[in-house]
């Protein structure tokens, strides 16, 4: 899963790197980007302010977020993979802040946004949790480059909501996590953003992971499990 992640890019090299518009509003970068935040995503028409907490059209009530489910429901339980960020931090739970690629296209909650609505989720980096002996260790993963990224995305449009689609992990990853975000070739970008391509024999198969070679993990501080701390010590290597 992805339950956090990083955009420290300012807003000219993020319209730079992905070819858009100015769009109508300013953005800052942020280290530490937490589910709940409204942050740019790049849409079909250009780049747009989402919340990140997908509320399906038939959960939401006049545009405004509603909980999917009530504490305790079956539902919240089988689906709780998919809407709890993976740190020491409890959030309100609101909407899914990722989609599994495995079903995407048959589920629900997300089918039609598959195939209607999908979006990119600017990033230059993000964080996964190890667990071991109950104690849970933050680690920053990231382009060897150290460039920006795009994260395949699903979005509701009556909501303003978005999630990330997530899959299994790569080898650097799994040794951490065993989920990780989809980081879309950039070559498929403009596939995976055009609304008229709804052929999911071509789309599915995009959702993978990226190639370990490409990128690199480390250790980062404890700081990065409280979603108020938004600084470059947040995505600074561990010194031990």
């Amino acid at each position: 899963m992805c339950g956090r992640y990083s955009q420290t890019f300012d807003l000219a090299e993020l319209i730079k790197r992905f070819g858009l518009k100015q769009p109508p509003f300013n953005a800052r970068p942020s280290y530490n980007i937490a589910p709940g935040a409204t942050v740019p995503v790049v849409c079909a028409s250009g780049l747009r302010l989402m919340k990140w907490g997908f509320v399906p059209a038939w959960a939401s009530s006049g545009g405004a977020s509603l909980p999917l489910f009530s504490a305790g429901n079956t539902l919240e339980r089988k689906f709780s993979d998919e809407t709890a960020p993976d740190t020491a931090t409890t959030q309100p739970r609101e909407g899914f802040i990722n989609a599994r690629a495995e079903g995407i296209a048959s589920r629900p909650a997300f089918r039609s946004a598959f195939y209607r609505t999908r979006c990119i989720v600017p990033a230059d980096g993000f964080y996964e949790w190890q667990t071991s002996a109950g104690v849970k260790s933050p680690y920053r993963f990231a382009l060897r480059s150290g460039g920006l990224f795009g994260m395949a995305g699903v979005y509701e449009e009556k909501s303003s909501t978005f999630a990330i689609v997530t899959t299994a992990a790569s080898a650097l990853v799994r040794t951490v996590h065993h989920r990780m975000p989809v980081i879309l070739e950039q070559r498929h970008e403009s596939l995976w953003l055009d609304p008229k391509f709804r052929d999911s024999e071509t789309l599915l198969p995009l959702l993978r992971a990226y190639d370990s070679g490409l990128m690199r993990g480390y250790r980062v501080s404890d700081v990065v499990n409280d979603p108020s701390r938004d600084s470059p010590d947040c995505a600074e290597p561990l010194r031990e």
